[in-house]
């Protein structure tokens, strides 16, 4: 009983303490917040795995909606910004409430992370949920070619490295830097616990050389297309507007011949997460040239990628504007 009494008088104490950290950091760029800079750390996320082990999975949930909450209540700018993303998707569900429950689904995020750490190899089969699609996965490994596995910000999409290597498919993930050398480290190291190796590249270069080598020897390549960070992009249609995409995968895809799989992760109301692998798409150099070669392609994987976005729109990870503005 006192033990009880315990933890839950520390974990309302620290909740005050982030709060306080959330209310004053609270800036128009939540990258330059002092709750980001904080807690998007190797810290930070050391402290989601040490709080779900000494509390458990029920207390750590309600910590993570209570600071998801506080989030968004002192960040109006960063909760304006995730309500017009939102309404690029369907204007109806672009509620105030819908921005809480993204930041809280974000703090979930944070939760997994923390769930996957003590798994072996073997293990992480046990939070996977639905599958859908995953003969794709097959059909594609099949061809010898490699893979580029591509993705958005939708769910704990970090899950799908560690899950596809246990099922056999030699992973490599592209990352940008994060905002520290440290916290880069971290989670590639993190990844490595399963065998999913990370390159982390440049606003320079795409290291398209060695990545188009991993694939020729049958790498599965993975990375997030839906917020690019240099200029090789191209508009996507979604259903209210448009957003950029990267045309970076199927870039390497006309360069190595590997074909590309969309896939999405969500979680569902069980807290599984379901993967849905769709149709392979195999891009080819059109005679209208390079760039309409790699808008056609990139458009064909928004197609597949953003009706997740839509059906899962509080769990689309974007706290700044993605809409493309025509003037």
């Amino acid at each position: 009983m006192f033990a009880t009494l315990a933890v839950s008088l520390g974990l309302l104490l620290f909740t005050g303490l982030v709060y306080q950290i959330v209310k004053r950091g609270a800036q128009n760029d939540y990258r330059t917040s002092l709750f980001y800079k904080l807690l998007y750390t190797p810290l930070g996320f050391e402290m989601a795995i040490f709080g779900r082990r000494l509390v458990g999975r029920w207390v750590s949930e309600r910590f993570c909606e209570l600071v998801g909450l506080g989030y968004a209540l002192t960040h109006a700018d960063t909760r304006n910004a995730i309500r017009r993303n939102i309404a690029l998707l369907d204007p109806s569900k672009a509620t105030p409430g819908a921005a809480i429950r993204t930041c809280i689904s974000q703090g979930y995020n944070f939760l997994d992370f923390a769930e996957l750490w003590p798994m072996k190899p073997g293990q992480i089969g046990t939070l996977l949920g639905e599958g859908i699609g995953l003969e794709e996965l097959q059909k594609a490994k099949a061809l010898g070619k490699g893979c580029i596995l591509v993705t958005g910000h939708l769910g704990f999409f970090e899950l799908g490295g560690p899950l596809l290597a246990e099922l056999g498919f030699p992973m490599l993930t592209l990352t940008l830097p994060e905002p520290s050398e440290p916290l880069t480290r971290w989670r590639a190291d993190f990844r490595l616990r399963w065998g999913v190796r990370t390159l982390v590249v440049g606003a320079d270069a795409f290291s398209a050389v060695e990545i188009t080598r991993e694939l020729r020897a049958g790498t599965c390549v993975a990375l997030l297309a839906d917020r690019p960070f240099n200029e090789h992009t191209a508009p996507v249609p979604v259903p209210h507007g448009e957003i950029l995409f990267s045309t970076a995968p199927v870039m390497l895809s006309l360069l190595s011949g590997a074909p590309i799989v969309p896939v999405g992760i969500v979680r569902q109301t069980n807290g599984a997460h379901a993967i849905e692998a769709r149709p392979m798409i195999t891009p080819e150099w059109l005679a209208e040239g390079r760039a309409a070669s790699l808008s056609h392609f990139t458009t064909k994987v928004a197609q597949e990628l953003v009706p997740m976005f839509v059906r899962n729109p509080e769990q689309w990870h974007h706290f700044s504007d993605l809409a493309v503005s025509r003037k």
